[in-house]
């Protein structure tokens, strides 16, 4: 991208934001970078096809922006809907699957504890240990987290690892 469309496309990110916060779409929301990545590839399809627009005080714009920012929240919601995500442990397990998993856990427990977000580094492997096939969306809609605080205790507890493992 030139360094002339990347500052053209600056110019609309009070506009951007503006239609975030219309949408109820906050910097704490799951979504928030994504929406915001895709209103920002939208406006710059349009500042590729040679549209020429105002960066402020363009109620059509908005509007559009907004319109798409809903089309994404319905399509996301949809998807939710039919991938009903739960907490459950599932009832059937069998004795020797308890054994393992409670064999893990307290091996987890022993390589986290005494760190300052043990109860978060817990919840996270304990959620690889049932569900270890699920997307980062997944994962990050059961936990209630960010994707960007998911990648950060991911690579937390890497680190973890890693110095009791090389210690």
């Amino acid at each position: 991208m030139t360094k002339k469309l990347a500052v053209k496309l600056q110019e609309y990110e009070l506009l951007i934001y503006g239609v975030l916060k219309a949408g109820g779409v906050y910097r704490r929301s799951i979504n928030f970078e994504d929406y915001l990545q895709e209103l920002r590839l939208l406006v710059l399809k349009r500042l590729l096809a040679g549209e020429e627009f105002q960066a402020r005080d363009n109620p059509a714009l908005f509007k559009w922006l907004l319109w798409r920012l809903r089309d994404l929240q319905r399509s996301s919601q949809r998807y939710e809907t039919r991938h009903h995500f739960t907490n459950e442990i599932p009832e059937m397990i069998t004795d020797e699957q308890n054994f393992i998993q409670l064999e893990l856990l307290m091996t987890i427990d022993q390589l986290i504890s005494g760190h300052g977000q043990a109860d978060h580094l817990k919840q996270l492997i304990t959620d690889f240990a049932m569900y270890p096939d699920d997307t980062v969306m997944k994962r990050c809609l059961r936990l209630k987290i960010h994707r960007m605080t998911y990648y950060r205790r991911l690579k937390l507890l890497q680190q973890v690892i890693n110095k009791n493992h090389y210690a």
